[in-house]
């Protein structure tokens, strides 16, 4: 049997034992994929890819044929695919290793220009800027929606350049009933986690837009880092 072999059929082992872990049945000697997929997001999402490993396993260790050797051959390609799944399972990524951090994030202030932030998210194509008080805390979203939530709330209402984040702030609230809304997550907070919330809508006509890194998730702590669905996208996960 040859090195890589040797070393897929490790990998294997350890990625049965993760699964079953998941499951809930950490002594079974069968690989318990679908009950541990009914209960965990990253073993459903990477069904396919066990299962096929599953059978390469089981086509070296319980051939089917009569002639001397392996059937199959196992690649440097498919043995590297095989321990980066079951590292991305072992040592799951969180929240910290996506988004932007507090440094790099544009923000607005409630003295801010509306004419000055409308410019700036057309010129460098941004589409939310966390409002943020004296302390780094949420304070609301500028964003189009919040634009128009102030031009339909009353009739004949117009916006102009001068104004300021403080005049429209109520329909910049984390609460006012537009499209979207955000959620509050602490670094830990698992990847797949997220991505669940990302792609779940909220209720037929509202979906999660963003989603604030806080110390432990709480919306009355220092902004920390912001991801959006594009954030999540551009990781390039698993």
């Amino acid at each position: 049997m040859s090195t890589t072999t040797e070393d897929f059929i490790r990998t294997f082992e350890a990625l049965r034992e993760e699964v079953n872990r998941r499951a809930g049945e950490p002594n079974s000697h069968t690989l318990q994929i679908d009950t541990a997929a009914g209960v965990d997001p990253a073993i459903d999402k990477n069904r396919r890819l066990i299962r096929y490993i599953r059978d390469v396993r089981n086509a070296l260790q319980h051939p089917q044929h009569g002639a001397r050797g392996h059937a199959v051959q196992i690649t440097d390609a498919f043995l590297n695919e095989a321990k980066a799944l079951l590292r991305h399972l072992q040592d799951p990524p969180t929240v910290r290793s996506v988004g932007v951090a507090r440094r790099d994030i544009r923000t607005a202030r409630l003295g801010d220009r509306l004419g000055d932030l409308a410019d700036m998210m057309k010129r460098d194509g941004f589409s939310h800027l966390p409002i943020l008080d004296e302390r780094d805390v949420v304070m609301g979203v500028f964003n189009e929606a919040a634009v128009f939530d102030h031009l339909w709330a009353e009739p004949a209402r117009i916006i102009e350049r001068d104004m300021r984040v403080e005049d429209i702030l109520p329909h910049c609230s984390l609460d006012a009933d537009h499209t979207e809304t955000f959620q509050f997550v602490r670094p830990g907070t698992l990847l797949d986690d997220l991505v669940g919330m990302f792609v779940a809508p909220i209720s037929r006509t509202t979906r999660l837009g963003a989603a604030f890194v806080t110390a432990s998730g709480k919306d009355t702590e220092p902004l920390q880092r912001m991801i959006t669905p594009w954030d999540v996208l551009a990781n390039g996960r698993n």
